[in-house]
């Protein structure tokens, strides 16, 4: 399995900022721009890796895939903030996401909310969401990550595809009632099944 070395990750950082002549922070406001509903990839990551998350959204959407990542599109968010109304944006966007790529370096294991993010999306499994750790290396160093990261697959960006299935389409409470009725389902006044 071919993963992803610091080197090669910041490489793709810097080329970024090469051949648009830009500094991250132009890049972060054009990406603002831009804003999206949903997303392929919702990146889960340590503050202190910045340079190597840009690489990794790099490579990941030269892949063709839309890559959330929260100080990118939702700027405005305080990144120091523990708490209920950070915690509801997070699952808010966690939602308009097909998938998790947890990236694991030193500082992931040191962060308060990539663990949580992890969990949280974890508890989302559903065939069409999934969770998968993206380990960035040292040149020769195997990979290696916590315990409870086994239980994960990790990703080849070489080879990987996202997980098939869609979320099942909304149901109109009218065809509800209708199904009920046909079904001879007992159905409370005001109550939608």
């Amino acid at each position: 399995m071919a993963f992803y070395t610091f080197d090669q990750v910041r490489a793709a950082a810097q080329d970024v900022r090469r051949r648009t002549q830009k500094s991250d922070h132009q890049l972060l406001r054009e990406a603002l721009d831009t804003q999206r509903n949903s997303f392929d990839i919702f990146l889960s990551h340590s503050s202190r890796d910045k340079e190597l998350v840009i690489g990794a959204k790099k490579l990941i959407e030269d892949r063709g895939y839309s890559v959330y990542v929260d100080w990118i599109e939702d700027s405005e968010l305080d990144r120091a903030a523990v708490d209920r109304g950070r915690a509801d944006h997070l699952r808010r966007r966690m939602r308009q996401c097909e998938s998790l790529f947890y990236v694991h370096t030193p500082n992931a294991a040191l962060s308060r909310w990539c663990p949580w993010e992890l969990g949280f999306f974890d508890g989302l499994r559903q065939p069409e969401r999934r969770v998968f750790v993206f380990p960035i290396l040292r040149a020769g160093e195997p990979y290696k990550g916590q315990e409870y990261l086994a239980l994960y697959d990790t990703v080849d960006l070489t080879t990987w595809v996202r997980p098939t299935g869609r979320r099942p389409p909304a149901v109109d409470p009218l065809e509800q009632r209708l199904l009920a009725d046909r079904l001879g389902i007992l159905r409370r006044p005001g109550h939608i099944l």
